[in-house]
């Protein structure tokens, strides 16, 4: 048990990208695997509709969906601990590919609580300035 600790610590103190650069890569990754989410369901309309019983639209985009899939879910397991997610949500995260567009929905919410949390950052540090500037301090 203490080696699988030990080994999650090593995990999470791993970070090969900057936060901004995993960002940006997961943005790809959820994108990419909603692109394979469309392409199968078109694959399946096609089948039934237009092509009726014909699988190799389905096999296709399967291939391709798939291959985004674990591509998504690799994407979450290497950047999570630059983007400093903890257990909970790397888990979450990983688990919202599942459903159709689950990940994008996932990439929107942490999307708003970063943009929120910049905003609570940038409010702290206006008021420390006023506060600062109020008692003739200077931060130089």
């Amino acid at each position: 048990m203490r080696i699988l600790v030990k080994l999650y610590g090593a995990y999470r103190s791993w970070k090969p990208f900057t936060e901004h650069e995993a960002w940006l890569l997961f943005k790809i990754g959820a994108f990419a695997e909603a692109i394979g989410w469309t392409l199968l369901i078109i694959g399946i309309i096609l089948r039934d509709f237009v092509l009726h019983g014909n699988e190799v639209g389905v096999q296709l985009a399967g291939r391709l969906h798939g291959g985004f899939f674990m591509l998504y879910v690799l994407a979450v397991l290497l950047l999570s601990p630059s983007l400093g997610w903890g257990l909970v949500k790397t888990v979450f995260a990983g688990l919202c590919s599942i459903p159709p567009y689950g990940s994008l929905l996932f990439e929107r919410w942490v999307a708003n609580q970063r943009k929120l949390a910049s905003i609570h950052y940038l409010k702290a540090r206006l008021r420390l300035v006023l506060f600062l500037k109020s008692r003739k301090i200077t931060t130089e």
